[in-house]
């Protein structure tokens, strides 16, 4: 029995509903290739379910789901280098180009903020790495009809989170979308563009966010965003670097 299911737990779970009579296909995404290579083993010895590849950061994630039949992405949530970053700024990228597509996530994370706004950009099923990877297999089943599903690791964490945890809770959905971005390192002017506004309508709902926030600079912005998942340091990294240029 794997390590963290005394007590039989997985011998709870309903068997899964594609086993017999319908094909999964599953995209994987991380940076780390023996973890990779251990989710792959895990998924192909089961029945119904084909990993239909293997990558290691966003752009060749999209490039994939772009050209294959994909059913299910089970992605990390931080890999640097990709053309399409990562974190909250990745995964909305994905259910907007993807919508079909069920997302599950796979984190590292320890931060129980980070966590909840994954649940808060509408992503139902999170797995930790902490955990042991046999979690797929329920968080895949919960996916593809829609369910909910988190690990043990994340339920601990997420326990430990209250509601006024949860990032930007106060925001609006359009201050908090601005925020996001304007974190990302897109200018003011930018940002109108992207969402089709003024650019005195973006500032203003900037300097509401961050008022709401307790916000008074661009580097405390920066700070807030990093440290409650809204963006990955290498997002912010790659801004700076495009600043410098």
């Amino acid at each position: 029995m794997p390590a963290g299911f005394e007590g039989g737990i997985l011998q709870h779970i309903p068997p899964l509903p594609w086993a017999t009579s319908v094909t999964i296909r599953i995209a994987i995404a991380d940076d780390h290739p023996v973890l990779l290579a251990g989710m792959e083993h895990l998924l192909q010895s089961r029945p119904g379910l084909v990993v239909a590849g293997l990558v290691k950061n966003s752009t060749a994630l999209v490039e994939l789901v772009s050209s294959t039949s994909v059913d299910v992405v089970v992605t990390d949530f931080s890999m640097p280098h990709g053309r399409y970053g990562d974190g909250i700024a990745m995964l909305r990228f994905l259910q907007r180009r993807f919508p079909k597509i069920h997302l599950v996530v796979l984190t590292g994370t320890e931060s129980p903020l980070v966590l909840a706004n994954i649940q808060a950009a509408g992503i139902r099923c999170i797995i930790s790495k902490a955990d042991p990877l046999e979690h797929l297999l329920p968080a895949l089943q919960a996916a593809c009809n829609d369910g909910s599903y988190v690990s043990p690791e994340v339920q601990k964490l997420l326990a430990g989170a209250t509601a006024g945890d949860v990032p930007g809770a106060s925001l609006s959905k359009r201050e908090s979308e601005v925020l996001r971005m304007y974190a990302e390192g897109l200018s003011v002017i930018e940002i109108a563009v992207r969402i089709g506004r003024s650019r005195k309508t973006v500032s203003t709902q900037k300097i509401a966010a961050m008022r709401k926030l307790g916000l008074g600079t661009d580097a405390e912005v920066f700070q807030y965003a990093i440290a409650h998942g809204l963006v990955n340091a290498s997002q912010l990294a790659r801004a700076k670097a495009s600043d410098a240029g």
